[in-house]
């Protein structure tokens, strides 16, 4: 499996210092998602405009969004989850600006393997839905990795 972060200034222009390097974080996504079936998976940070396009050509909503994932083949998978770090910076900081771009970054693999869950993200659903349990239990997989190559 190869896990590419492309355009990773646009993350790091919100998020000052990252827990992690780019190489580092591959490394660790390239880890917890190898045991799937997917070949390769591209993680690209965009601008409001770009995903604001994709979101309107694809699913006819109209408007800016956090994650986008799209599967590009299917055997094996190849995925490419499109991100918006503004978007999630008017939501978030400090932290929990980079714990939720890594879980949106969890939320569009999942998607890329076929998830789908009924309702958002919020802490109501967060236990009843098989999606949103998955991707609490990656991201966390996740940030312990992090924090144990961080000290």
């Amino acid at each position: 499996m190869n896990v590419e972060i492309f355009n990773w200034s646009k993350f790091s222009k919100y998020c000052k210092s990252p827990s992690v390097t780019k190489k580092v974080l591959s490394e660790i996504l390239l880890s917890e998602f190898s045991g799937y079936n997917i070949s390769e998976l591209s993680i690209i940070f965009v601008d409001e405009g770009y995903i604001t396009t994709l979101n309107r050509e694809f699913r006819n909503v109209d408007s800016v969004t956090d994650v986008l994932s799209f599967n590009i083949d299917t055997e094996p998978l190849v995925g490419e989850v499109y991100i918006c770090p503004k978007f999630v910076n008017s939501n978030f900081t400090g932290e929990k600006y980079f714990e939720e771009i890594v879980r949106n970054i969890v939320h569009g693999f999942l998607h890329v393997l076929g998830f789908d869950h009924e309702g958002e993200f919020i802490s109501k659903y967060e236990s009843k839905e098989e999606m949103f349990v998955k991707q609490e239990y990656i991201l966390q997989n996740i940030l312990n990795e992090i924090s144990r190559r961080s000290g």
